[in-house]
């Protein structure tokens, strides 16, 4: 079995997506399946086996192409990943091929798609679904319009669809014999437990590449409620990562003077992000998933926090925790300043209840969030495919 794993994403100047893809690709390569990847890399388009060597991945390049232009990168890009993929598509024999949501989708990737169809089972996943309000609200009219305008004829043209939807989410009649629910999952051993430390400050983190639904303005909006009223525990935010939304941030916090409360980063990676995470007591996931029109989904920060060991703040459902998960703080998923109080006093609860909360958390994600557990529905559809193709072989 051997699988070609396409994506739009620069591994190199992506740190988080990068790590999602190549945990996937852990996970096919666990499961026995021999895999390939096509990614951008800075300005070049490459493609190489994927393989482990003591324990870290690596990317075995065999072929790359330079891009030069670096204007009209949606719709250019795509035409130039396509053309790249035609390239070795027709060079290589791949059984199987998994596509990570391209945008836009356009006349390009389709009729790659097409082309490779008939000699290659092709699973197109969102990491996102629904995915229209994402869309629109994150990505330029003409991205959100090719979309839009080509959903339908993408779902025809490929076999299955990967996506990361809500549990009570209803598929249309035509969606439901394509899709494959998955889950977001994490690889443990990326992340170092973080040991409770023992402080009279309360430090809250977030990590992300910032955008709308985020909504870390009201974590900052929170901040200035909660030192309004002469609080008798200093409370710290650091924000770490870059993003649309970074300068509003940004200008809020200097606008209602809390520059002393909240610290800026921009981005970090390996031992820096691990030191940034041994400083902190609580972290922040998204609180604005209400933007894009969404209840409920399965952020990777999520997983990675409770890998980490480290209790966190949310305001969706997520179907991985349960409502009794002691170590999460969900709260309203509205507009409303944070409670930062309420995050205080839930915080030293916690410490009181479960002194040895770091230890249950990791636990946990070794047993419920791992890739190969969330993976699994495609991998049992690969293997399904390949052992009736066996069997039909003379």
């Amino acid at each position: 079995m051997r699988l070609l794993y396409i994506t739009q994403i620069d591994i190199a100047n992506n740190f988080g997506y990068a790590r999602k893809i190549f945990n996937q690709l852990r996970a096919f390569n666990n499961a026995g399946i021999e895999t390939y990847l096509i990614a951008f890399k800075g300005e070049t388009i490459v493609f190489g086996i994927f393989t482990i060597r003591d324990g870290f991945e690596e990317i075995n390049q065999a072929e790359l192409r330079k891009i030069t232009r670096k204007y009209i990168k949606g719709i250019y890009y795509s035409r130039r990943l396509a053309i790249f993929c035609t390239s070795i598509m027709e060079k290589y024999n791949f059984e199987f091929m998994y596509v990570r949501r391209i945008i836009p989708v356009t006349p390009f990737l389709l009729r790659f798609i097409r082309k490779f169809r008939m000699h290659s089972i092709i699973f197109y996943e969102y990491p996102t679904f629904p995915w229209k309000k994402e869309t629109s609200k994150n990505f330029n009219k003409a991205s959100f319009f090719l979309d839009l305008i080509y959903y339908k004829k993408l779902l025809k043209s490929v076999h299955y669809i990967p996506a990361i939807y809500p549990e009570d989410f209803k598929l249309k009649s035509y969606e439901r014999s394509k899709f494959i629910k998955i889950g977001n999952g994490i690889y443990v051993d990326d992340y170092p437990r973080k040991l409770p430390k023992k402080s009279d400050t309360i430090t809250l983190l977030s990590v992300a590449y910032v955008q709308s639904w985020h909504a870390y303005d009201r974590i900052i909006k929170g901040l200035y409620e909660y030192y309004k009223n002469n609080p008798r525990k200093e409370v710290f935010y650091h924000c770490v990562g870059d993003g649309s939304e970074l300068d509003n941030l940004k200008k809020l916090t200097k606008e209602l003077g809390l520059e002393k409360y909240i610290i800026f980063h921009g981005t970090k990676t390996e031992q820096e992000l691990d030191k940034v995470f041994d400083e902190s007591d609580v972290a922040i996931g998204s609180l604005g998933f209400h933007r894009a029109g969404l209840k409920s989904g399965s952020p990777l920060k999520g997983r990675e926090y409770c890998a980490r060991g480290i209790p966190f703040v949310i305001a969706y459902d997520d179907q991985d925790f349960s409502e009794s998960f002691p170590y999460i703080l969900k709260i309203p998923s509205d507009e409303s300043p944070v409670d930062i109080n309420k995050i205080v006093e839930w915080y030293e609860e916690l410490t009181y209840s479960h002194p040895d909360y770091s230890t249950e958390m990791r636990k946990y994600a070794e047993e419920h969030l791992s890739w190969d557990a969330k993976m699994k529905p495609v991998i049992e559809k690969i293997k399904e495919i390949a052992e009736e193709e066996g069997k039909s072989r003379p």
